[in-house]
């Protein structure tokens, strides 16, 4: 297992205190649980895997804290050094709606506009895509898209579109397998070359479909190991994932665990209601059991956050007076803190795996020392990026400690 940094470790030894009064089952692993021998099953696929070609799947879905990829990134290297490198994994076609996406790959589009349905949005007409959001082209006609993943060559791309969209060909030219996989409405077609490629650009196939309605892609190294995906929406929480025709389209993935990093935004109201969250957690829980039932579940606690609140006054004289920030003031969110306990408590009474990260952060009592260590943005919801990354090496120890690794 990695070292913790001297910080990381002091929050880790002070966090196992708080944790404790969450709960009175011993943990031998800070702020970690789970029933024993849950994860048993997963460690011996993992412990295959270099034995083989085949790729093992770990998703990891989340809110803005997981969009920008910082958080997930130091999950995948460390499972990846471990058990194998298997690819990039998820490529979120987030910049083709004016969105931000991690910065170890980039997606762009020529020839059309699109125009974009996310979770956050119920009612809408396109069906619902594993990324946690769809794409249509407003117009059909040519177009053109370009994967680039600098750091991660690919040799194998799944494509995810629905059945009366138009196929995607490559250049460089690949082997193209139609809609082998389908999950609802979306079908996956596969892409591979003889040789890796860190770019490729994709056009559609005119004449084999009607539409162009896609959900993003997935790149493969095309060696056994570990794909880790990163699955974020902007704003979202429990209650927009919480949906039968998103959860359904996790199948796309095969994902063996499935590790769910919400709560900032369902804690961050000052009209928050722990019966409410409550709902949506069993909601979502239950959905992904019934769609998923072979999936090993890891719930992580959301990170310590802050309100804020911008204090003005009126300057000026006449028709040049307005309103001027002068100060700013924060709040610790302490809904946080309820949120982590009872996903904690939850884990424990529903036999799911959970890592208390609120807890192993040092709660509100630690925020002190991340705030002077410039960890947290100034909005203090939001994470810099060393910030994020310690987070998800917080969770990416936890995870192989748990696993005996």
């Amino acid at each position: 297992m990695m070292l913790l940094g001297k910080i990381g470790l002091e929050l880790f030894i002070l966090s196992a205190s708080i944790a404790g009064s969450y709960s009175t089952v011993p943990r031998p692993i800070p702020n970690w649980y789970a029933p024993q021998g849950y994860l048993a099953p997963l460690k011996v696929k993992l412990s295959l895997l270099k034995q083989s070609q085949s790729p093992l799947s770990i998703v990891q879905i989340g809110d803005s804290h997981i969009q920008a990829g910082h958080t997930t990134a130091p999950i995948r290297r460390t499972l990846q050094r471990t058990y194998g490198n298997a690819g990039r994994g998820w490529i979120g076609w987030y910049r083709l709606y004016g969105s931000n996406a991690p910065s170890d790959y980039r997606v762009t589009s020529t020839g059309l506009g699109w125009q974009k349905q996310t979770l956050l949005k119920d009612d809408g007409t396109l069906p619902m895509g594993v990324g946690g959001y769809a794409l249509s082209a407003r117009r059909t006609g040519a177009f053109s898209l370009s994967i680039s993943s600098p750091l991660n060559p690919f040799s194998k791309m799944y494509l995810l579109r629905t059945a009366s969209s138009h196929t995607l060909s490559s250049f460089p030219l690949g082997q193209l397998r139609r809609g082998v996989f389908s999950v609802g409405a979306y079908v996956v077609d596969t892409l591979s070359w003889h040789s890796s490629h860190t770019e490729v650009t994709l056009s559609p196939q005119h004449g084999d479909g009607d539409e162009a309605v896609y959900a993003g892609c997935v790149l493969l190294s095309g060696k056994g190991g570990v794909l880790v995906h990163d699955i974020g929406i902007n704003g979202t929480t429990y209650r927009n994932y919480a949906r039968e025709d998103y959860v359904e389209q996790l199948a796309l993935l095969e994902p063996e665990l499935l590790i769910i990093s919400l709560g900032t935004n369902d804690s961050y109201s000052y009209s928050f209601s722990i019966n409410d969250f409550r709902e949506s957690l069993e909601r979502m829980i239950h959905l992904v059991k019934e769609a998923l039932p072979h999936t090993k579940i890891l719930l992580t606690t959301p990170p310590p956050s802050y309100f804020r609140q911008a204090h003005t006054t009126r300057v000026g004289r006449g028709k040049h007076r307005h309103n001027k920030t002068t100060t700013m003031s924060y709040t610790f969110n302490d809904n946080a803190r309820r949120v982590a306990s009872e996903i904690m408590r939850y884990a424990e009474a529903h036999g799911v795996a959970a890592f208390d990260l609120y807890s192993a952060m040092g709660g509100e009592i630690g925020m002190a020392q991340w705030i002077k260590d410039g960890l947290i943005a100034t909005d203090r919801v939001h994470y810099s990026v060393t910030g994020y990354e310690r987070q998800g090496q917080l969770i990416a120890e936890a995870i192989l400690a748990a696993l005996g690794s």
